[in-house]
């Protein structure tokens, strides 16, 4: 197909009631889209039934003025009848409840949100193959001072304040030095020492004995740093750290428990595949009945400190899957199928797509949504049950949820997201496009979440759903070439704001790197 066929046949889906996102159907699915501001594919909203009334007037302004209207028995309707002719833009909706008589009666809601552009004929071309891209981000990370200091002494640089979040970023770090070294045999020595230097540092920090989260590597950890206001790391990371301590979110320990197994493959040092094993057995031995896990834990009690549980399907499922194919042993995979079920069960029905980060709050529902679990679920149907067409839908469903709410082709929303001090907003206007939002709760465009989409396009097209997902993952990984620097760092926050470039995550590029060499793979550059 040429782009503009692919484009059309996008543009089509995003106005069709069947290739639309799972709406809310009045006494029956929930709205999720209570909290949500911008929409690609066709929306329904919920708003309130008039009594008496057996039709409304659905009344859509876009900002230029242009008035958009159609009738429905429903006070809930998808806008299906004008979705195609609302331009990219704002949109302001009314709905008036009309009487026996068509005489306009009440008003029955109103909703303001932004119309998003489906995938554009044209997108930005690469400025550098998917490989060097990623050798040339690699290659920047060996060369900053936190990294040097593994190199040298094997242990965190205490002037760098994400080494607050070990397991995270030691477990992002030795993986990302794994790959490294798997594309780059040049650099293989330095990089499988950094990651050999952090992955023992982890394990030396891990609790161990009668303490009720034993065996577990620490979300948060301060001791690496004994003054941090001499080293200058008193910074908004640090404070989020400093205010989570004592606590354990329980997804990191599995992201963990994945990078031992990696690096047990990749040094043959069976102590890391026993690390994960441990880490394993944790959550074997501590699954709830209903086969998932409280979020967060306190480390002197080891008791539930919230009602959240862990969304599974991109954290614990994918760790106990890599246990069970590393040991054969059927613990794991019976405590992975419970996960999976726990999903399908709730998460799936509610489409309670809960973003949980180590730095940020915890939510109620629908307040901070975030494509990491639909689209680590949409991956894991389309990997593990694409024989089945039912699956496949709904994979595409989970994909299209994701684009809709996370993903912006051409012109972004107009609404600033503050900082977290409200001072300066991260002004939409600066955002480089096309790329991905990470949650609502950081609703900014991120180069690890414009990765995962990337990803998840991929995975489905592999399955067979069609060349548009491979031309979206082509699009997505072309602009983290764009935005690379000449020095090969891929910053975090894609804005053009000085503040931005200064808020970067190490983790975020490693996986930006890890999706680059993925693609890759795929498109041929080269076999690894």
């Amino acid at each position: 197909m040429t782009r503009a066929e692919l484009a059309k046949q996008a543009f089509e889906e995003c106005c069709s009631p069947k290739t639309t996102v799972r709406y809310g159907v009045k006494r029956g699915r929930p709205f999720w889209n209570v909290e949500s501001t911008q929409f690609m594919y066709v929306p329904a909203f919920h708003f309130t039934a008039v009594r008496m009334c057996p039709r409304y007037r659905y009344r859509a302004v876009d900002e230029q003025g242009g008035v958009h209207v159609f009738e429905s028995p429903d006070c809930c309707a998808l806008l299906t009848p004008i979705w195609a002719e609302l331009p990219e833009g704002v949109v302001r909706l009314t709905v008036t409840a009309l009487d026996k008589d068509g005489n306009e009666y009440a008003p029955a809601g109103a909703r303001t949100f932004f119309k998003l552009a489906s995938f554009p004929e044209e997108t930005p071309p690469a400025v550098r193959s998917y490989t060097d891209a990623a050798r040339k981000a690699f290659r920047f990370a060996m060369s900053q001072g936190f990294v040097q200091h593994w190199l040298k002494y094997g242990e965190p640089d205490p002037s760098y304040d994400l080494n607050s979040y070990p397991s995270k970023m030691i477990g992002a770090l030795v993986e990302a030095m794994i790959f490294f070294a798997k594309i780059s045999p040049e650099d293989a020595g330095d990089a499988m020492k950094v990651a050999v230097n952090a992955a023992d540092y982890l394990i030396r920090i891990t609790p161990r004995g009668s303490v009720p989260l034993a065996d577990l590597p620490p979300t948060y950890y301060l001791d690496f740093c004994p003054d941090p206001e001499k080293y200058g790391i008193v910074t908004p990371n640090w404070h989020a750290a400093t205010g989570h301590y004592g606590t354990q979110m329980m997804i990191y320990p599995a992201r963990a428990g994945r990078m031992f197994i990696a690096l047990e493959r990749a040094t043959g040092n069976a102590a890391y595949l026993e690390e994960a094993r441990k880490i394993g057995q944790y959550f074997v031995d501590t699954a709830e009945p209903n086969g998932s896990w409280y979020l967060v834990r306190s480390c002197a009690t080891g008791e539930p400190v919230s009602d959240n549980y862990i969304s599974p399907i991109d954290t614990l499922v994918p760790f106990l899957m890599d246990l069970y194919k590393r040991t054969g042993e059927e613990r794991f995979k019976e405590a992975c199928d419970r996960a999976v079920d726990y999903v399908m069960r709730t998460q799936l029905p509610t489409y309670n797509w809960e973003g949980q980060f180590e730095d940020s709050p915890l939510s109620t529902n629908y307040i901070n949504l975030t494509h990491y679990a639909p689209v680590g679920l949409a991956c894991y149907l389309a990997e593990y049950r694409s024989g089945d067409p039912e699956s496949l839908e709904l994979a595409k469903e989970l994909m299209r949820f994701a684009e809709d709410q996370f993903v912006v082709w051409k012109r972004p929303n107009p609404w600033p997201h503050p900082t977290p001090d409200g001072s300066t907003p991260y002004d939409p206007a600066k955002w480089h496009t096309p790329a991905a939002l990470e949650q609502y709760g950081w609703y900014v465009p991120i180069d690890a979440s414009t990765a995962n989409l990337a990803e998840g396009f991929l995975t489905l097209y592999k399955a067979g759903c069609g060349e548009l997902y491979l031309a979206k993952a082509r699009a997505l990984t072309d602009q983290l070439t764009r935005v690379q620097h000449e020095d090969g760092r891929i910053p975090t926050h894609w804005m053009r704001t000085p503040d931005a470039e200064k808020n970067f995550w190490f983790n975020c590029m490693f996986e930006s790197c890890r999706v680059l060499a993925e693609m890759a793979e795929y498109e041929e550059e080269r076999s690894f």
